[in-house]
């Protein structure tokens, strides 16, 4: 059987949810159905996501590109997809302005996931060029969630039968907590997630400042780095938290942090479908999050949802399961079921079955 040539672009494999998920995609699928080409538009940082893929033998392609547009990406990328004879290019954030003239030309479809939320996840002008090519069927739309399926429906005047839904996923093997990860100290909150106004640090310090005057023992753990972590300190020492606060910045060991955890907090002012959250109910842990984004669609029961900016009542929800270890684990047991589904072996195939049919 003659294989499915895939282009995989992205701008770069930095930390986050959506390089994450593109890495794991690239690294699961069948290398004996697809002959995979995987674009960076930005040159090489060495992140663990780009040691890990060579190191399973996925070959990365850099183009270098600097900041700002740039035409001599547009030249690069096409000689690339070109070389490779793509029968199909998969694009992920900014790469979708470089990848579609290419696709036009050759009548090829392009598949766009979508990570975020509509009106947030990209310029205007991509936003744009998306649009037209979503409504005349050149690109095709894949949302991580029902939620933002819903939202692609409305902000592109889409049908949501065009529209393809594919949940982030998380590789559950390596989250699951041992026998040996136990925490011995007090309770522990901890939230992955970039420091950048996305993701409200501020509220929730505000709300951890509540819940350590009840609860002196506990902790909340930062893991991750972003243009805001001075401010945040400063906000810390403010809020007389900063002995209980732990900047940890970019970490590699995330399914420690979790397994060795209580309770996972994320406290976003909207948000498409974070990772973090897949891999907390992967590692059993009882999840507090903002009603935004998808996140109603996979915090069913495993958690508490919130308003965004509410710190009372996230202070409330993080008090409540501090005190409550049954409900801990009752939440963190549902999760963990609930997140087998999102295992990447099933994602893969998800992604497999799109691939082979507009590819055609």
């Amino acid at each position: 059987m003659q294989k499915i040539n895939l282009s995989i672009v992205i701008p770069s494999l930095d930390t986050g949810g959506a390089e994450s998920m593109a890495y794991q995609l690239a690294k699961k699928i069948d290398k004996d159905i697809f002959n995979l080409n995987f674009i960076c538009l930005y040159s090489s940082n060495g992140t663990p996501f780009e040691k890990e893929l060579i190191n399973s033998g996925v070959n990365i392609t850099h183009l270098n590109k600097k900041l700002g547009f740039s035409l001599i990406t547009y030249l690069r990328l096409w000689k690339q997809l070109k070389i490779h004879h793509s029968n199909l290019v998969h694009t992920h954030l900014g790469a979708c302005l470089y990848a579609f003239p290419w696709t036009l030309f050759h009548n090829k479809k392009l598949v766009h996931t979508v990570h975020n939320v509509p009106l947030k996840e990209l310029p205007f002008l991509h936003r744009i060029i998306l649009k037209i090519l979503y409504r005349s069927k050149k690109a095709i739309p894949i949302a991580i969630s029902d939620t933002i399926q819903r939202q692609i429906s409305t902000y592109y005047q889409l049908k949501t039968e065009n529209i393809q839904v594919v949940y982030n996923p998380v590789n559950i093997d390596l989250f699951i907590p041992s026998k040996t990860t136990v925490n011995n100290g007090g309770i522990k909150f901890i939230c992955v997630a970039r420091l950048v106004n996305q993701k409200n640090h501020f509220t929730l310090l505000k709300a951890f400042s509540v819940v350590n005057k009840k609860i002196p023992t506990s902790t909340l753990l930062l893991a991750g780095d972003g243009e805001l972590m001075e401010e945040l300190k400063k906000a810390a020492i403010k809020l007389n938290i900063s002995k209980h606060v732990v900047f940890l910045g970019n970490v590699e060991n995330i399914p420690m942090l979790l397994q060795t955890s209580d309770i996972f907090v994320l406290s976003s002012i909207y948000e498409g479908l974070p990772m973090t959250i897949l891999e907390a109910m992967g590692a059993k842990l009882p999840v507090i999050a903002t009603r935004v984004g998808g996140l109603p669609d996979i915090v069913k029961g495993n958690g508490i949802l919130v308003e965004p900016n509410d710190s009372d009542g996230l202070a409330s929800a993080m008090i409540q399961l501090a005190e409550d270890k049954h409900l801990r684990q009752k939440m963190g047991c549902l999760g963990f079921e609930m997140s087998k589904k999102y295992d990447i072996s099933i994602i893969a195939n998800q992604y497999e079955a799109i691939y082979k049919k507009f590819s055609l």
